[in-house]
């Protein structure tokens, strides 16, 4: 009776510890958005004649269940747009493409994920927005524009009230350089010319200094890269943007 005891209890703890081991592997997120696992990136394709779907998400990413969940809404929101009914020439268009960015400058460092998406749903043209993601390797969770001071499952970017009053002025520095046509030169003289400064361009002040259009962006050594979905800031004709705001200016900012 003795020995019987003992092989239930070595059983039940065999049984149990199984269960441990098979709780504590990692979820397959691409195998539940129904794509191809390449190794490093899980691809999504599917093609038919009213739409295309062209997703790639890289596995590499610490933190996987919001990446999959964002695919996932992107990707079933286009598919109810494109078998909605509606009439259309052409193949509805979808693509979300990937750009890995990492940060090690002290005190500790950083993995980004953008996502470029271009999306068009019977438009003249696609639309491009963006979607990015920030992690923080020492604190291990997510780097968000601003967070509160109890929120304990973000870190926050910024140790200031209002990053913007310093960022919203080089952003628009940055593109009026990156935006500006050259320079028109009058005269004969190649030794002597004058130069036309371009005219400033048509930023919206209101949303210059709208935080929610700095969620997306992405920690880097020389400092960070803000996006910018199409039409936000200029006229959709501009295109997506993207700018980089040198770490010299806003080191003492960032937490």
């Amino acid at each position: 009776m003795r020995s019987f005891s003992v092989a239930v209890v070595v059983t039940s703890a065999a049984m149990f510890g199984c269960v441990a081991v098979a709780g504590a592997a990692p979820k397959d997120y691409c195998a539940e958005l129904q794509g191809g696992n390449t190794g490093r990136t899980c691809e999504i394709q599917l093609s038919d004649p009213g739409y295309n779907v062209d997703i790639s998400m890289p596995l590499n990413y610490p933190d996987q269940k919001p990446i999959a969940e964002y695919i996932a809404q992107a990707r079933d929101a286009f598919l109810n747009s494109a078998k909605s009914g509606a009439p259309h020439s052409t193949p509805f268009e979808l693509k979300i493409k990937p750009t890995e960015y990492t940060s090690s400058i002290p005190p500790r460092g950083t993995q980004a994920v953008v996502f470029t998406v271009d999306q068009n749903v019977g438009g003249a043209q696609p639309q491009t927005t963006y979607k990015a993601f920030n992690w923080d390797q020492t604190y291990r969770k997510p780097i968000a524009f601003s967070a509160a001071p109890d929120d304990k499952d973000r870190a926050p970017l910024w140790q200031v009230d209002d990053p913007l009053k310093t960022v919203a002025p080089i952003i628009q520095t940055e593109l009026q350089q990156q935006m500006a046509p050259p320079p028109t030169q009058s005269g004969q003289s190649t030794t002597t010319t004058s130069t036309t400064a371009p005219p400033p361009l048509p930023i919206a002040q209101t949303a210059l200094y709208d935080p929610n259009n700095y969620q997306n962006f992405a920690v880097v050594n020389d400092g960070v890269i803000f996006f910018f979905d199409q039409g936000v800031l200029l006229p959709a004709s501009a295109g997506a943007l993207h700018v980089l705001v040198p770490r010299s200016a806003i080191d003492p900012m960032i937490a």
